[in-house]
């Protein structure tokens, strides 16, 4: 990634799914917005490559299957774009074998844009995340973003324009700091504004609060700063380059961000806040969040020390 935090590759994984093909579509569209091009995987177990023959006249071998699904992946691709009524982008198709989100992560690696749809084939019909998007949210080395599909999240689509409005949660922590500087640049493609938040949680009133426990006012005074302290701290020197709205919500993180998120392009959160345990690779607000929000969201990576 660059300076700002932009990936500079698509990845998108696929399987076929109603889903995947929407999680494709949006990667379309953002790879678009990035002038950048996508990756299309799709992964094979190793024990039971489909179709595969080793021999015999009129069978066709693995190499040959390979070939007839990356061109159905490159035909799906070009009718999705059709359809989005946009620029086309270049697409290169691959096969993989292995574990699923083990190969979509490699493939997107440090520097991909990881975009995966919420369910796939093999989920459960009733679960809203199913096991691969679960893994890449939690296990990826660079940003992932869930893409909800049409049942679940009302098939929000990708915005540009004074009207697109990227979220994004902050709470101080290194993780959000990377967050706001990615969700920063994403409004900036779009042209959009950039919605931050930093929720807080009254410790005093009803049973939740020890005797002890700061007064609601200076809690409210404490956000407000937090709020403060992460725009600055992400653009020391200057200005994002975009419109900003930024606030303090009082309520549980996870339910303010989903609930400020209905309409936006994009909620953008760390993979890990100042709540979490430290070894946690994927916070409950991160787990939350790809569950619950009615629209994408992408999950960053804190940026290593030294990086």
């Amino acid at each position: 990634m660059d300076e700002t935090g932009t990936p500079h590759e698509v990845v998108v994984g696929v399987d076929g799914s109603a889903g995947a093909r929407t999680a494709l579509a949006w990667g379309l569209r953002e790879a678009r917005l990035r002038g950048s091009a996508v990756r299309l995987v799709t992964v094979w177990p190793e024990d039971r490559p489909p179709h595969s023959h080793d021999g015999g006249i009129g069978t066709p071998g693995l190499a040959d299957v390979e070939r007839d699904v990356r061109s159905s992946m490159s035909t799906e691709a070009a009718a999705v774009a059709a359809s989005t009524a946009g620029e086309a982008v270049p697409v290169h198709p691959e096969v993989r074998y292995g574990h699923p989100a083990r190969q979509l992560i490699d493939t997107a690696g440090d520097d991909g844009l990881l975009v995966v749809g919420s369910r796939g084939r093999g989920s459960l019909r009733g679960a809203l995340l199913g096991s691969v998007g679960q893994q890449c949210a939690q296990h990826a080395r660079g940003p992932v973003v869930v893409v909800r599909d049409e049942e679940t999240a009302g098939g929000a689509p990708l915005g540009r324009g004074a009207a697109s409005r990227v979220v994004v949660g902050v709470d101080g922590s290194p993780g959000s700091a990377a967050a706001l500087r990615f969700a920063a640049e994403e409004a900036r493609l779009r042209g959009g504004e950039l919605h931050v938040v930093h929720a807080w949680i009254d410790t005093v009133s009803g049973y939740g609060g020890p005797p002890w426990a700061l007064p609601v006012t200076t809690l409210r005074e404490q956000a407000e700063a937090t709020l403060r302290a992460s725009l600055a701290g992400a653009w020391p020197t200057g200005s994002p380059g975009v419109q900003v709205r930024a606030g303090t919500v009082e309520g549980v993180e996870w339910d303010v961000l989903t609930r400020v998120a209905a309409g936006a392009d994009l909620l953008v959160v760390g993979s890990r806040g100042r709540g979490g345990w430290s070894g946690l690779l994927l916070g409950s607000v991160g787990l939350h969040a790809i569950t619950g929000a009615p629209c994408p969201v992408a999950v960053v990576r804190p940026v290593p020390a030294g990086g």
